[in-house]
């Protein structure tokens, strides 16, 4: 009888949930909007500095009571749609005679599916290096916000300034890019490659690339746009960045600690040294990992002289939360790169009940956010206010103190029941082989 009311007080103590409470993590965001409702929150530097857990499984949203609120990353149906990249339609303008104004008159026609053709005579030259480029951009219910050159590698080198202007009309034009720097330069058996221009994204139906120096044409092959959705609840958030920590080498490489547990997918390695070129091997891991994953090769640049500035380009990689980084170069470096990161801010959906200030709370070493079935509760709101009703963003306030630095270092509630779990375990087999010891050597009856 002891035995079995042992068990089950451990099966009891094993399987106790651990109800978390603000107190439990480090800091904390009250929202600024104070109504109950559906709402969209865009996770920024300061919170994701907080968060211990790769999965973000630490970071919570509590009402003013102390109740848990459903809080987690957006479902799919209302996040943002992923940026797109398409081929676009361009034209090589002709030259401006001196005694041309500044518009543009072209003849244009609309063919049945709706997409517009420009004039014949404006076309891609022979040898494909042009000094002013007409776009047509054809988004539907899109705003574009990078382009991307596609350059000609048999042309020579070349290193050119562009400005980048929008239309509607093809009358009167605003300033998108006022300074760009394309090039494609060839050195030591390297290609030295500068072609993407990104900028605020804008809803445009035409876009015009001006050479600063009509002597240095641009030996141009395609153009492609990155498109994203211009139907989103709220503006899409503009892309961040953040340099990791130099932290020592290992042999040949230079080490890196990320200090957020940001979503990057873009990696760039700035050069300490003028006039430099190196090119580098990229892995990452966590902390608590031993082996590295390789993640690609970056040509790293920086030249500079006579007038010209130029750097590399970033790397796209696979988005990861990987804390540590490591970077080897081909060549023996004076002084450490800078490794920097970019990424896109991520949007949770929070559904808010109870008495305000409700909170954003982060920084944890035991406690984690309660999951909600998020889909099927904005479903219900979703069929009171509409089908096409979309959560309206919410802004955090100031950082402040919850529980404070000493809860990230907590135990783990989590590993207490699961090592306490198996000690039930391991229990209940000396248990059983006890029983059955005792029943083989009872006397047969």
């Amino acid at each position: 009888m002891k035995l079995r009311n042992l068990l089950l007080a451990s099966l009891v103590v094993a399987g106790a949930a651990v109800a978390a409470s603000p107190d439990d993590f480090a800091q904390q965001w009250p929202l600024v909007e104070h109504s109950e409702g559906a709402w969209m929150v865009r996770l920024d530097e300061a919170v994701y500095r907080q968060v211990q857990s790769r999965n973000l499984s630490d970071l919570a949203a509590y009402n003013a009571a102390g109740d848990s609120l459903p809080f987690g990353p957006m479902p799919f149906r209302f996040q943002t749609p992923p940026s797109v990249w398409r081929e676009a339609a361009w034209f090589a303008l002709p030259e401006p005679s001196p005694d041309q104004g500044d518009d543009l008159h072209l003849h244009i026609t609309r063919s049945d599916s709706g997409s517009l053709s420009l004039d014949a005579t404006l076309s891609h030259p022979p040898q494909s290096a042009v000094s002013d480029v007409l776009i047509d951009v054809r988004g539907q219910g899109e705003v574009v916000d990078a382009i991307a050159l596609g350059l000609s590698s048999s042309a020579p080198d070349f290193s050119t300034g562009l400005t980048i202007e929008a239309s509607e009309d093809l009358s009167h034009w605003r300033t998108v890019v006022t300074s760009a720097t394309v090039a494609q330069l060839r050195q030591g058996g390297q290609s030295l490659v500068r072609r993407h221009v990104e900028f605020t994204p804008i809803a445009t139906s035409y876009l015009r690339l001006h050479t600063v120096a009509p002597d240095s044409p641009i030996p141009l092959a395609t153009v492609q746009l990155r498109f994203q959705s211009a139907r989103a609840a709220a503006p899409p958030a503009r892309r961040s960045t953040l340099t990791a920590e130099y932290v020592g080498r290992d042999g040949p490489a230079y080490l890196y600690r990320l200090p957020a547990r940001i979503p990057v997918d873009l990696v760039n390695i700035s050069l300490g040294e003028d006039n430099a070129i190196a090119d580098f091997s990229i892995s990452a891991r966590e902390p608590d990992e031993r082996n590295w994953s390789y993640l690609g090769q970056l040509g790293a640049f920086r030249l500079r002289g006579a007038g010209l500035a130029l750097d590399n380009e970033a790397m796209d990689i696979p988005q990861t939360r990987a804390r540590m980084w490591r970077i080897e170069p081909r060549v023996t470096l004076k002084n450490p790169p800078v490794l920097e990161f970019t990424y896109q801010p991520e949007d949770w959906l929070l559904l808010t009940h109870g008495d305000p200030p409700y909170r954003i709370v982060a920084g944890s070493g035991s406690a984690e956010r309660e999951e909600f079935p998020l889909d099927a509760l904005i479903g219900q709101v979703r069929a009171h206010y509409g089908r096409d009703w979309q959560p309206p963003e919410a802004h955090l306030g100031p950082m402040a103190v919850a529980g404070g630095e000493s809860v990230l270092t907590r135990p783990d509630p989590a590993r207490i029941r699961r090592w306490l779990l198996w000690g039930v375990l391991l229990l209940g087999a000396v248990a059983i082989a006890t029983m059955v010891i005792m029943l083989l050597r009872k006397p047969q009856e």
